[in-house]
């Protein structure tokens, strides 16, 4: 092999690293994201049904006649609301599209990161396959 192509080849694999870095952080960012936004919901959700359920059962948990019903029902609509906007941001920023997507974008860099290191491939091969990636990954890659 030519020093050249060498060269090539090592900055070739640094961009890949690079991009690689790029997509896990993106996907290690969107996965915090859901988990506390579906965690949030969760616990929101099962937050409103205690209150509420135990209210309905016992009678108002804190404070006694129209001003403990009137407590209960507003903490368990305040829980409500809590549930609402988690679930709510997790479709509006399309979570669930989102982290496949950097999933097989990170499968793929690591691919073409393992196929430079094989040395194997032909480079242009590697290249192209890279500049596809990038292209079919805008948002992952920024």
């Amino acid at each position: 092999m030519q020093p050249e192509t060498n060269s090539k080849r090592d900055q070739l694999s640094q961009r890949i690293r690079d991009s690689l870095r790029k997509a896990e952080n993106y996907t290690l960012r969107l996965r915090r994201t859901y988990t506390r936004l579906v965690v949030g919901g969760f616990v929101g959700s099962t937050a409103t049904v205690l209150v509420a359920g135990g209210t309905a059962v016992q009678g108002p948990l804190v404070g006694s006649g129209v001003e403990g019903w009137r407590l209960a029902c507003i903490v368990a609509a305040l829980l409500s609301l809590i549930t609402t906007i988690c679930v709510g941001l997790g479709q509006q920023l399309k979570l669930e599209e989102r982290l496949p997507q950097g999933q097989l974008c990170i499968g793929r860099l690591r691919a073409l990161d393992l196929a430079l290191a094989i040395e194997g491939r032909e480079f242009d091969e590697t290249a192209q396959e890279y500049k596809e990636v990038v292209k079919a990954f805008p948002e992952v890659m920024n």
